[in-house]
């Protein structure tokens, strides 16, 4: 059995601009919980009965999630601004690949990390950048909404695979009453979606431990071009591996859309190692979805000062079309800056600055917003 306990909190304040100037706090603890006997044992020797695992995955949310339509912007400017409640966000039974090619997965299910979901961009706060490029197309089961479906990844080479997943939108209202949320969680919906993506990640992109050398100034980034070190280490990468995805996803009622990603290190001496991301979102049918496209990128550094090589430094910059079915047409932009500082392995903060371009949403045109605020993580 591997339990796994987290608490992201996100106190959030518009100092200007805006509606009005208002605060908010809005927290999310998770659970997840996997069974299988093959946990602990490399994959090489596994058995069949070492394949199959049974994984769930509970949320709750708290706190004031009305805080965006509050201000006038028309995105969420935290990650887990959902309505008050619980949350069951997975309940699967998955037969892993191991050294083989297929793996499937079924059960309750969100779409995401399966598909969309870039995991670089888990490092924001704002709700446009993480999780899945602000995609709104009604009823599709994004975290922690859940619907009942069913996921098959092909496995090409280590590096290249292909995943394929089947999701039955008319039991996602159904599985959030059966959790006592109220009818304006999520909208009834009917059929089904399905989603097809490409994931490349290769090997000379993986994220590696850093080789670093301590010094007078702290800990800084060294290779052997730079000479002889005299305290060598080597720390912990907080990045995740270069990867290029590709998908695309069909829904029987509410469209269709494709999107991509790419995250690359930029080979620059930005810090102890960077990523340079840049993601898309395209669903043609604005009538069915608030933001039609959205096209971001930015860039994640860490140990950007020499005496915390376990610090992350972001800057995402971000701009989502608007529906044609809205008040004001045109865009909403974002740009967030933030520090993640590493306290320990299972603490950190973030402090957050947004600036929020064009806040729409509003039948009348609404200032634009700076917010401040701060990100606590907690994971045990």
């Amino acid at each position: 059995m591997q339990l796994e306990l987290s608490l992201t909190a996100e106190p959030l304040f518009n100092p200007h601009g805006g509606e009005r100037s208002a605060g908010s706090w809005i927290q999310q603890g998770t659970l997840n919980l996997d069974f299988s006997s093959g946990l602990n044992k490399a994959s090489a020797d596994w058995r069949e009965r070492d394949h199959w695992q049974l994984s769930v995955t509970v949320n709750h949310d708290a706190g004031d999630a009305t805080y965006t339509s509050a201000i006038g912007a028309l995105f969420a400017l935290q990650q887990v601004a959902y309505p008050a409640g619980f949350y069951f966000s997975e309940l699967s039974i998955e037969r892993q690949g191991g050294n083989g090619w297929l793996s499937v997965k079924g059960g309750i299910l969100p779409i995401n990390p399966d598909f969309v979901e870039v995991p670089v961009v888990g490092n924001y706060v704002h709700s446009a950048f993480n999780n899945t490029l602000n995609i709104t197309v009604e009823g599709l089961p994004i975290n922690p909404y859940t619907a009942l479906g069913g996921v098959v990844t092909a496995q090409a080479t280590p590096e290249l695979s292909l995943r394929y997943g089947l999701f039955d939108l008319s039991s996602t209202q159904p599985i959030s009453r059966w959790l006592g949320l109220s009818d304006g969680g999520i909208g009834p919906n009917t059929g089904v979606a399905q989603f097809l993506q490409l994931d490349l990640q290769p090997g000379a992109m993986s994220a590696q431990a850093l080789p670093a050398c301590r010094t007078a100034q702290g800990v800084v980034r060294w290779s052997p071009r730079r000479g002889i070190c005299a305290n060598p280490l080597s720390v912990e990468n907080q990045l995740p591996d270069g990867l290029l995805s590709l998908g695309d996803f069909l829904t029987s009622t509410n469209g269709n859309g494709i999107y991509g990603s790419l995250t690359v290190p930029t080979g620059l001496p930005l810090g102890l190692s960077d990523r340079l991301w840049l993601g898309a979102s395209y669903a043609p049918d604005r009538s069915q979805v608030i933001a039609p496209s959205f096209v971001g990128g930015g860039l994640v550094m860490q140990g950007a000062l020499p005496g915390r090589p376990l610090d992350v430094a972001i800057l995402g910059i971000g701009r989502s079309s608007l529906s044609n079915q809205l008040t004001r047409s045109a865009y909403e932009g974002v740009m967030e800056l933030g520090y993640r500082i590493q306290l320990n392995r299972n603490l950190g903060l973030q402090p957050t600055l947004q600036w929020i371009v064009n806040p729409s949403g509003a039948p009348r045109p609404v200032p634009g917003i700076l917010a401040a605020g701060v990100q606590l993580q907690l994971a045990l």
